[in-house]
Parts: structure tokens; C-alpha cells; sequence
């Protein structure tokens, strides 16, 4: 059944997330650019004009020379020059609305300045010399007649400004001062907050129809990820539950479609499989039952086939004594002519039942040796079947291999989807945790798929085993068949030496006076019978050891055929171990 997750942040919130922050984020970008481009415009614009200004107003006191030259040898503020000079800059200060508007000169002694266009009421002007200082960047810049305007500087004394710098240029092109101009930041600020208002009116309208739009298309490429997503987790959810004919819907064309797609191909070639597997074992228990049904077979008639031995070995030795008697009395045979008619009667009844005996051990021995037959013919369909498992092995083994083959496939699978997560970032959360369901689900199956080879080889080396011992017990019922065929042989022979001994004692009644004469005969024949007997209880003994030897293969087949009903067992309850889970899986859905 499911187990129980942690509780993770949500897919949608994560895409809305990745979209929705990128977003903001250029938002705030552009409203950033935005407020540093108008403030950099502003500023632009102001060192441009206050620049222009200067040269304006440097190029206007550059017609009036003669008053900056007369003023720079009296240096003297109580001059015309000097006042007259002042109220030019006045004028221009309050015109432009600069903050500071003042004239100096380079001197051996450093920079001075020469006139402050500060209201005459000013207490803090500059008077004339008061020193002042320049960045050397600056002063080279000045010096070769360039025009200087800084940014904006923070001055510990007037605050933030900005300054422009121009020399003044007689009509001969000759510097005969510098002019200076210093605007107020506050200045820079109010054309930037104008400029800024109206990038605002154009710039957050856009943004914002921008943001709409985004968010639409976010929420139907979203839905169709998350759809596609919810569908592969329910689908491997599923599988991991044991339910087979799960079929993932192909939603949308991209990497979760052809995942999708991939699950769909694993799920079949799964189901193949088992369906293969259970085949299989259905055939190997069906087997294991003929194996063992035979084996029980072949142990009774192995049974009965010693008892019949036995049978024989006891009337061979009945026909050892027998026939030792009937030496015995041949010996005495001289002595006793008297009693020879009572001796021949016995004779005659002793061979009487020697007869019988040979009769009932001849039908013994062909009932043996038609059992022996069938043994062979059953020994022989065991091997058959042996080959066949053998066969079904070999399928079941090559089986194992294109699982193995598919599980190598689900792992490349698995891998190529975690890679592309990780390339994804935070949008491929979502694709790990697929990828990892799926690598989880390979490795059981290849766990599953371990168990299923250690079967199949244990399997196989039990039917190996199991062959080996067909072997032997197909050799040993061709000797014991063999063995058989020798003694129905030889008790061939002695019943032709029962129907003499039964012919002469025929002759022996009707002629009693010919018994010397025959008695040599006689004893021959019974030697030659006393050696026949002892030829069957020794080929009584062998046989005898050859069915306790067969039995014992019985057993060992009968042990075996029951590993095997036992391992096709297991392999069987691995394969229906789905089919279960299919069938809880049913009842808790109803």
C-alpha cells in the first residue's frame, strides 16, 4: 500500500514562484534603471546647461577686458572695475538662479579669487585674493583652455553642488580669467523627480498589462504541467501499488509527455513478463507433479520387484536343498535298491514340484522383465520431461535478462530525468521527484529480479542433478533388464532339466532294473542342476541388489521432485505477488 510522505511544498505554488519572482524582480529592475536613468538624465542636463552658461556668460566678459586687465593690476575692490565687474555676475546669479557665480585668476602664488557675485549685503563673499583651490585634473583641464563641469560634490562648507569652469578669452583669444558657477543639487533633484513622474505615467501602466498577460499564460502553461505531472504520479503510484494496467495519458508535447509515453511501454513489457513468469511456473509445478507421481510409481513397482527377487531366492534355495537331497539319495541309491520304489516315487513328486517352481519363477521373471520394461520406457519420458524443464529454464532465465535489460532502461530513464531537473533548477523539483520514484521502483524491481535468478539458478542446477540420476537409473534398469533376460535363460534350462528329471523318473518306475545303469546319469544331471541352482542365487542377489539400488534412486528422484514442486512454488508466489496487490488495491477502491 501507499506509504506516507512528508508534506512538501506544492508544485503550483513553485512554478507560480519561479515565474512570479523573475517578474518582480524586473519590475523592480526596471523601476531601479528607470529612477538611476532620470537622475543621471537630470543631472545631464543641468551640467549641460550651467556649462553653457558659463561659456555664455565667460564669452559676454570676455568683450569687457579691458575691466577684468585693469582690475587684476589695481587689485583693488574700491575700483569701478571691481563694482562694475560684481554687478555683472549679480545679475547673471539671479537670472540663471546658480548659487554661487565668481571670477578668478592664476597667480605665482596659486589660485585667487577676483570677484564674488554674492549680493553686496553678503557678509560671507570672497574678497579679493582670498585663495582657492582646485583638483589637479582640474587645473590641468583649465589651464589648456578646456571647459570643466564636475558632478555632483559634497561640499562641507555650501553642501551638494555641481560646478562648471571656463576661462575668459579676450577677442585675441588670450585667457585673461576664469569664471566659475556652482548650481545647488537641489536643482538636479526637482528635474529629476519631474522626469521620473513621467516615466512613472508611462512606465507602470506597461508593467502592470505586462504582468496580466504573464500571469495568464503562467496559469495555462502551469495547468498543463501540473496536469501532466498529477497524471505520471498517479500512474507510478499505481505501478508501485502492484496495478498493471494503469495507462498514462499523453498530455503534454514535451520531456513529461515522453516520460509519460516511456511509462506506459514499462508498464507493457512488465505485464509481458509476468504473464511469462507465470506461465513458466505453471508448467514447472504441472511437472513437478508428473516427476513426483512417477517417482511413486516407479518406488512401488521397485517394491514389487524385490519382493519378487526375494520370492525367487527363497524357491532357489528350496531347489538347492531339493536338489542336494535328491544327490544324497542318488549316492545311496546302491545301498537301498530295495527302497528304490518309494525313492522314485518321491522322485517323481520332487520334480513335480521343481516343475512348478521353474513354471511360477519363469512367469515371475517375464512379469520382471515386462515391469523392468516400463521402467525404462517411464525413465526415459523423465529424461524428456527433465529436457523440457531445462528448456523452460533457459526461457525463464532469458526472461531475467530483458528484464534486467528493461530495469537498465528505467535507470537511464530515472538519471536523464534527474539530470534535466537539476538543469531545470527550481522548476524541476517537480521532475526529481518523479525521476526518484521511478529509480526507487527499478531498484525494487531489480531486487525482485535478483531472487528470481537465485531461484532459477538453483532450479537449474536441481534439474542438472536430477538428470544425472536419470542416467544412472537408466543404466541400472538396462542391467537389471539384462539380468533378467539371463535368468529367464537359465530357468529355460532348468525347466528342460525338470522335463528329464520327470522323463527318467517316469522310466525309473517303469524300469527299475536299468537304475544302475542310469545312476552315473543321473547324478550328472543332478550336479548340473545343484550348479544352475547356485548360478540363480547369485544372479538372484545381484538383482536383488539392483532393486535396492533402484529404490534408493526412487527416493532420491521423489526428494528431488519435491524441491521442485517447492521452488516452483516460490516462483510462483513471486509472480502472483502483483496479481495481489492488484486485487487489495480493487477492494480498497470499492
Amino acid at each position: 500500500m501507499r506509504q506516507t510522505r512528508k508534506k512538501k511544498m506544492d508544485l503550483r505554488f513553485k512554478l507560480y514562484l519561479i515565474i512570479l519572482v523573475p517578474l518582480l524582480a524586473m519590475g523592480g529592475l526596471i523601476m531601479w534603471t528607470t529612477i538611476d536613468s532620470s537622475e543621471n538624465a537630470s543631472l545631464m542636463t543641468i551640467q549641460a546647461n550651467n556649462q553653457q552658461l558659463a561659456v555664455n556668460t565667460a564669452s559676454q566678459l570676455g568683450q569687457e577686458s579691458e575691466l577684468i586687465t585693469t582690475l587684476s593690476s589695481t587689485a583693488s575692490e574700491e575700483s569701478n572695475e571691481y563694482k562694475s565687474l560684481r554687478d555683472e555676475l549679480v545679475k547673471v546669479r539671479l537670472q540663471s538662479g546658480a548659487l554661487y557665480v565668481y571670477m578668478y585668476n592664476k597667480t605665482s602664488d596659486g589660485w585667487i579669487y577676483t570677484v564674488d557675485g554674492a549680493d553686496w549685503d553678503d557678509k560671507e563673499y570672497s574678497p579679493y585674493g582670498t585663495a582657492m583651490e582646485f583638483k589637479p585634473q582640474i587645473q590641468e583641464r583649465l589651464l589648456s583652455g578646456e571647459v570643466v563641469t564636475t558632478g555632483i560634490v559634497d561640499d562641507p562648507t555650501w553642501g551638494q553642488l555641481l560646478s562648471s569652469f571656463t576661462p575668459i578669452k579676450d577677442s585675441q583669444g588670450n585667457i585673461i580669467g576664469y569664471l566659475g558657477i556652482d548650481i545647488s543639487a537641489a536643482a538636479v533633484n526637482q528635474v529629476s523627480e519631474t522626469s521620473l513622474n513621467n516615466a512613472y505615467r508611462t512606465i507602470i501602466p506597461t508593467f502592470v498589462v505586462v504582468l496580466v498577460l504573464s500571469l495568464v499564460m503562467m496559469l495555462f502553461v502551469v495547468r498543463g504541467i501540473l496536469g501532466q505531472v498529477r497524471d505520471i504520479k498517479s500512474s507510478l503510484e499505481q505501478v508501485a501499488d502492484g496495478n498493471l494496467k494503469v495507462v498514462s495519458n499523453h498530455m503534454t508535447n514535451d520531456q513529461l509527455g515522453d516520460i509519460s509515453d516511456l511509462i506506459n511501454v514499462m508498464v507493457a513489457q512488465l505485464t509481458n513478463i509476468l504473464l511469462g513468469i507465470q506461465q513458466g511456473s505453471n508448467t514447472l509445478q504441472h511437472s513437478s507433479k508428473n516427476i513426483a507421481e512417477t517417482a511413486q510409481t516407479n518406488l512401488r513397482q521397485t517394491e514389487e520387484l524385490s519382493r519378487a527377487i526375494e520370492e525367487i531366492a527363497i524357491g532357489s534355495t528350496k531347489q538347492a536343498e531339493e536338489t542336494e537331497q535328491s544327490v544324497q539319495h542318488s549316492e545311496s541309491l546302491g545301498k537301498i535298491m530295495d527302497e528304490v520304489g518309494s525313492y522314485v516315487q518321491q522322485f517323481t513328486h520332487t520334480s513335480e514340484q521343481l516343475s512348478a517352481v521353474q513354471v511360477q519363477v519363469t512367469h515371475e521373471h517375464e512379469v520382471l522383465l515386462e515391469k523392468s520394461r516400463e521402467n525404462a520406457k517411464r525413465v526415459e519420458h523423465q529424461q524428456e520431461i527433465s529436457s523440457s524443464l531445462t528448456t523452460q529454464s533457459e526461457l525463464a532465465s532469458s526472461i531475467s535478462g530483458q528484464i534486467h535489460n528493461i530495469l537498465k532502461q528505467t535507470q537511464i530513464l530515472s538519471l536523464n530525468a534527474s539530470i534535466e531537473a537539476a538543469r531545470a533548477g527550481e522548476a524541476g523539483k517537480g521532475f526529481a521527484v518523479v525521476a526518484g520514484e521511478m529509480g526507487q521502483l527499478a531498484q525494487q524491481s531489480e531486487r525482485s529480479i535478483q531472487e528470481i535468478d537465485e531461484i532459477l539458478s538453483s532450479f537449474v542446477q536441481e534439474i542438472h542433478r536430477m538428470g544425472s540420476h536419470f542416467d544412472a537409473n537408466m543404466v541400472a534398469v538396462k542391467e537389471q533388464e539384462e539380468q533378467i533376460a539371463d535368468c529367464l535363460q537359465t530357468f529355460r534350462q532348468v525347466s528342460r532339466l525338470s522335463n528329464e528329471v520327470h522323463e527318467l523318473a517316469q522310466r525309473l518306475e517303469s524300469r527299475t532294473v536299468d537304475m544302475h545303469s542310469i545312476r552315473q546319469e543321473v547324478e550328472q544331471h543332478l550336479s548340473y542342476i545343484a550348479s544352475a541352482t547356485e548360478e540363480t542365487s547369485a544372479m538372484a542377489e545381484e538383482v536383488t541388489a539392483s532393486a535396492v539400488e533402484q529404490q534408493r534412486s526412487a527416493n532420491e528422484l521423489s526428494n528431488i521432485s519435491g524441491q521442485l514442486a517447492s521452488l516452483a512454488g516460490n516462483l510462483k508466489s513471486y509472480s502472483d505477488q502483483f496479481h495481489q496487490f492488484q486485487i487489495e488495491v480493487r477492494k480498497s477502491d470499492s
